[in-house]
């Protein structure tokens, strides 16, 4: 898995608000049997970047895809390894 989150050097930053509700934008993944979420992503100013440039066909899309199953699965094994170790 990459994480890119290096270390930025002190800038000034803009600060910004949002309203608590209706800037917030939530996609999750349903449980169709229970219809219950399994997976929700959420946040503020949320950007989701595609590198249009290198995806042209179904292939790419799919495997864009895959890698972030991939990811996915990552993140969500290293979740439950820590739940598993707290108990």
């Amino acid at each position: 898995m990459t994480q890119e989150n290096p270390e930025l050097p002190p800038v000034e930053e803009t600060i910004v608000n949002f309203r608590m509700l209706s800037d917030r934008t939530v996609y999750s993944i349903v449980n169709e049997a229970t219809n219950q979420p399994m997976v929700e992503i959420s946040g503020y100013a949320l950007n989701f970047l595609f590198n249009m440039e290198y995806i042209n066909t179904v292939e790419d899309i799919e495997t864009a895809c895959s890698g972030l199953s991939q990811l996915f699965r990552e993140l969500i094994m290293e979740k439950l390894l820590d739940q598993k170790q707290m108990k």
